[in-house]
């Protein structure tokens, strides 16, 4: 069988398409892992496994992570990347409860009101940063205020999941900082939490028995929610701000502000690989994944695949299959698609298509080696 691992080439992380090509030229499917376990490459291998509920998310030790990480440990424990088998769909639909109380045009109205207002910041700065004066903020603001929490809260909160990410990406030293981190955060879910319709909805759909709380869940998913639709967002703006003729063609009506989000969400690909675990021994495709076997999902490689996608690097907002892998598949699709979707629209229209400004990067985007693409910083300015 071939090898596929987690490569060790710096420009992988700049540009993960060549590295997905020969796997893809195989078929896809399985691929072995030094280490140990397996590598799903290709959309129809990530589909098929993706939908299995006997491939589960990760768990993270029940026992804890050991002294002074408490909080940590409650966080990242019941996140919605490790809930996704059957005995955690109750969970799961309790968050999307709670989701699903917050109205579509009140999302729109208020990324349209907060881009702006970054947007109009940013012109007003001769050095801005797209990571730090607009996505990390957008993100952050529109979850303090859907959640409940003021939007001058939102540099604590982005602070907060900063040192909880350094922490998961192994940066040192980051432990003691990041269950702080986590510790503010639940506090945060806590005090809004009588008057929050989302922590209500959730609370309303738990049973009375649950393993975790309405709060545990919301802060969990603050965590989650905030760090991948930043990530989106970024990956999303910075690429349509590459294209010298994205302007022209909204203008011109060859595609819409929606499709062409969803194409660039598909070649960006926010999160590059999560991990799945079998929860028993099953058979696909002839092959035995014995109970406990790790499976990395490589997304990007299925949002590639030319198998699916006719030319998978072109960037074609109006290809007739738009059914990508960005936001995952099955039980631990991401429940807040339509969520990044909207104000990754409303992020687009503000930033790119204002037609007082126009917004240029200054040099090439750098990103960081993490599951999640996301530059550190990147440099724009307005013309």
């Amino acid at each position: 069988m071939n090898v596929f691992d987690v490569p060790s080439d710096p420009a992988f992380w700049q540009d993960p398409a060549p590295f997905y090509r020969s796997a893809l030229q195989h078929g896809g499917g399985l691929f072995t892992i030094s280490s140990g376990g397996y590598s799903v490459i290709g959309y129809q291998a990530l589909f098929e496994l993706g939908r299995d509920p006997r491939v589960e998310g990760f768990p993270f030790p029940e026992k804890g992570f050991g002294p002074g990480l408490d909080d940590l440990h409650r966080l990242l424990r019941w996140g919605l990347f490790a809930l996704g088998a059957p005995q955690h769909r109750s969970l799961r639909l309790a968050a999307i409860a709670g989701l699903s109380s917050i109205r579509d045009d009140d999302i729109r109205q208020h990324a349209r009101r907060i881009a702006a207002e970054l947007s109009a910041a940013m012109q007003q700065r001769r050095d801005a940063d797209l990571v730090g004066d607009f996505c990390k903020p957008l993100a952050s603001r529109m979850f303090c205020r859907l959640l409940g929490l003021d939007e001058t809260e939102a540099d604590g909160v982005t602070e907060a999941i900063d040192a909880i990410t350094d922490q998961l990406n192994g940066v040192p030293d980051r432990a003691a900082s990041a269950n702080a981190a986590a510790a503010q955060l639940f506090a945060s879910m806590e005090r809004v939490a009588a008057r929050s319709p989302v922590i209500s909805a959730i609370n309303a759909r738990l049973a009375t028995n649950s393993p975790a709380s309405a709060v545990d869940l919301t802060a969990s998913f603050i965590f989650d929610a905030v760090e991948m639709v930043a990530t989106g967002l970024f990956g999303v703006t910075d690429f349509l701000m590459r294209r010298d003729d994205f302007r022209d063609a909204i203008a011109a009506g060859a595609y819409s502000v929606k499709d062409a989000v969803q194409e660039a969400f598909r070649l960006v690909t926010p999160a590059t690989l999560t991990s799945r675990m079998a929860l028993e021994t099953l058979e696909w495709r002839g092959q035995t994944i014995e109970q406990g076997t790790p499976l990395m999902m490589w997304w990007g490689s299925g949002n590639l695949d030319p198998a699916m996608f006719d030319e998978p690097e072109r960037f074609h907002p109006n290809r007739p299959v738009r059914r990508h892998l960005a936001f995952g598949i099955g039980g631990h699709a991401c429940i807040g698609r339509q969520f990044a979707s909207t104000v990754a629209e409303e992020a687009v229209s503000a930033l790119l298509l204002d037609p007082e400004a126009r917004v240029e990067p200054l040099g090439e985007t750098v990103f960081l080696p993490r599951l999640a693409r996301m530059a550190e910083r990147a440099r724009v300015t307005f013309a």
